[in-house]
């Protein structure tokens, strides 16, 4: 855990510890899709292009897919698969 500390600390972004500290753990949540972009920019206080472009920098992947869309893309796979298996392809 003192490691882990240290790191938050010597992170060059933010003023102080607990900004860092959020900060970690909106991005835990936004890349275990936990939370949406629009929410993590929202609990970090900033616009969306300034948080995408900052984990575009800092090399963070996350979903660009809001969950209506995440369901619409879940269920169309579902389709697709099915049909697959029906013509014998899958």
């Amino acid at each position: 855990m003192e490691e882990v500390n240290r790191l938050v600390f010597n992170f060059p972004l933010f003023k102080d510890y607990e900004e860092k500290e959020r900060f970690f753990k909106v991005i835990g949540l936004l890349v275990s899709h936990q939370i949406t972009l629009e929410k993590a920019a929202e609990l970090l206080d900033m616009k969306l292009e300034e948080l995408s472009f900052l984990l575009d920098k800092l090399g963070v992947e996350y979903s660009l897919l809001d969950e209506e869309e995440a369901g619409l893309e879940l269920s169309k796979l579902k389709e697709i698969k099915e049909e697959l298996k029906r013509e014998g392809r899958l």
